[in-house]
């Protein structure tokens, strides 16, 4: 008797452990997930830049992390569709660019940057938020510059998504900007919300 009761608890306890082990495992295992960077994906024909953040072009910028884009094949094409049209990726460390002042200095050093001595920087107009994207995003305008084929000036919509995440003590940012006017049925747009908004977990 003694023996099956001893049996019995060694095999109780042997259950338990390993039962807490892999919860253990599971809890181990959704932290370093949700701890992972998030990687947008790379469409066909689509060129690839990933760098730290704040990028080479706007080094003034306080914040701190990586930033990714995708650029589609006839990005400096004026005739394409495609025209000045990609998402941008940032994922900084903190709790940051949480008002409407540090948003439009992000923008305006960014693009600032990307002119150079082309275009003056006063000549740039950022407004901000217009409308909301899909009745959930800010959309922002952004009349700037092409200082890359046209030489002129340029306006752009910007769709905005940010969250903050505590766990991870991670800002993500995703802008999917394009020369082409906001339309929800515009295939430009249809192509950035659907190729990396939900990938980037929006």
């Amino acid at each position: 008797t003694r023996s099956a009761s001893s049996f019995k608890s060694n095999l109780t306890f042997g259950t338990m452990l390993k039962r807490f082990t892999l919860v253990l495992l599971i809890m181990v295992v959704s932290e370093l997930q949700a701890a992972e960077p998030i990687k947008l994906p790379v469409p066909v024909e689509w060129r690839v830049e990933n760098t730290s953040y704040p990028p080479p072009w706007a080094e003034s910028l306080p914040w701190k992390g990586t930033i990714q884009l995708r650029f589609p094949k006839s990005l400096f094409d004026p005739d394409s569709d495609y025209f000045w049209s990609y998402p941008i990726l940032y994922q900084l460390r903190g709790d940051v660019i949480t008002n409407a002042n540090q948003l439009k200095r992000a923008l305006l050093e960014y693009d600032a940057g990307l002119y150079g001595s082309q275009y003056p920087k006063e000549k740039i107009r950022i407004t901000l938020p217009t409308r909301p994207v899909d009745g959930k995003y800010p959309l922002i305008i952004v009349d700037g510059f092409d200082p890359f084929t046209t030489k002129k000036p340029l306006r752009t919509w910007i769709a905005y998504h940010r969250r903050y995440e505590k766990e991870t003590d991670t800002t993500t940012i995703l802008l999917l900007r394009s020369s082409q006017p906001y339309d929800p049925e515009n295939h430009v747009w249809k192509t950035l919300r659907t190729k990396f908004r939900t990938q980037a977990g929006f």
